[in-house]
């Protein structure tokens, strides 16, 4: 890994946006540039040096993550140990992550550093590091061998009576013990009707026969976010069990086919929803077919019908389809893929067969 290559690639990119600099305040986007884990960090990248401002909760860890940056240990208003230090001249360009940055934070920045020539900006640095390097792809590979682990092994305690809150209990505790450093977000388990919520939160709910039940989650490993989705039926299938997961399936199956270097993030997003729709469910296909993963678990690109950007190899991002019956209950197929230059990689082992338990 090299906390270098980021940085001159930002430096290029803000020469191509004729910046001096940028000021970077998400702690995502300093851990990306850094290393640096804590929870208060923000840094300055300039044409020629930059520069790292935290508090002193972590002189010793910044001193440990943080090899490639002049380190400050200041106060929690990191900005004024810039206009105190004098570190820029009058008169410069420098770019601000508009995102991330709150108004009362933007108005104190152009208040105390009246001689700067702020410039809003979009998450640049998101976008170059939605192109992954080997590091990061051993990384993500990793969360996302132990995401299939885990649900191999929960598959025994799928069944009549077992209860949402305690699966995704049970999936928090064998992350751990597989070794991640925990959940990369609040899993999604959703039975019964509840499934038909994309975002379902576990509740007291027990599973029924009949029960698709939506299982959303995935391990976090050395900062990186696995997001893997399997549906399930508890009990007995039905047909309409059936009908409903073979279109998402082969929706899913689409996508995954569409997708490689150069092809937009719309056209994936195409191939998944035209079978969606062919099949009369198209208004059933509520959120877009997919994000990037890494750092973040929804980060750059957008797999939707309004990114017309292409897609780059070494992106990995999520390929996603649903279909949710309000009332009923739903099903999404979700994998983690890794772009290439002439196909599209799913990264995740576990089986995507219709599991009746």
């Amino acid at each position: 890994m090299s906390f270098n290559n980021r940085i001159s690639k930002l430096k290029e990119t803000l020469g191509d946006m004729n910046l001096d600099g940028i000021y970077v305040t998400n702690l995502t986007n300093v851990r990306y540039l850094t290393g640096f884990t804590g929870s208060a960090g923000s840094v300055l990248v300039l044409e020629n040096d930059q520069y790292f401002f935290t508090d002193g909760r972590y002189i010793e860890q910044s001193k440990e993550q943080v090899k490639n940056f002049t380190i400050h240990i200041v106060g929690s208003a990191h900005y004024l140990a810039i206009k105190d230090k004098n570190i820029m001249p009058k008169g410069l360009k420098i770019g601000i992550e508009s995102p991330f940055v709150s108004v009362n934070l933007f108005d104190n920045i152009l208040t105390s550093l009246p001689h700067i020539q702020w410039e809003k900006v979009n998450d640049i640095i998101g976008v170059i590091a939605a192109v992954k390097d080997n590091h990061e792809i051993e990384s993500l590979k990793t969360a996302i061998e132990i995401t299939d682990h885990v649900f191999t092994e929960i598959i025994p305690e799928l069944k009549v009576g077992a209860v949402e809150k305690h699966i995704a209990a049970k999936i928090s505790y064998l992350f751990k013990m597989h070794g991640a450093e925990g959940d990369s977000y609040d899993s999604i388990i959703g039975s019964g009707w509840l499934g038909a919520l994309p975002h379902a939160r576990p509740t007291d709910k027990a599973f029924e026969k009949g029960d698709f039940v939506v299982m959303d989650f995935g391990a976090l490993y050395n900062g990186y976010h696995a997001d893997m989705t399997r549906t399930v039926v508890i009990g007995k299938a039905s047909d309409k069990h059936k009908e409903i997961y073979d279109i998402v399936l082969e929706s899913q199956l689409a996508g995954i086919a569409k997708a490689k270097a150069g092809v937009t993030g719309a056209e994936v997003d195409h191939a998944c929803r035209s079978i969606i729709t062919k099949a009369g469910y198209g208004d059933k296909f509520i959120h877009s077919t997919g994000h990037g993963i890494g750092l973040e678990v929804h980060t750059y690109p957008r797999i939707s019908s309004i990114n017309q950007n292409p897609l780059l190899e070494n992106y990995v991002i999520t390929i996603e389809p649903g279909i949710y019956l309000e009332g009923w209950g739903g099903v999404r197929i979700e994998d983690d893929c890794l772009i290439n230059k002439n196909q599209c990689t799913p990264l995740n082992q576990s089986t995507k067969e219709m599991l009746v338990l």
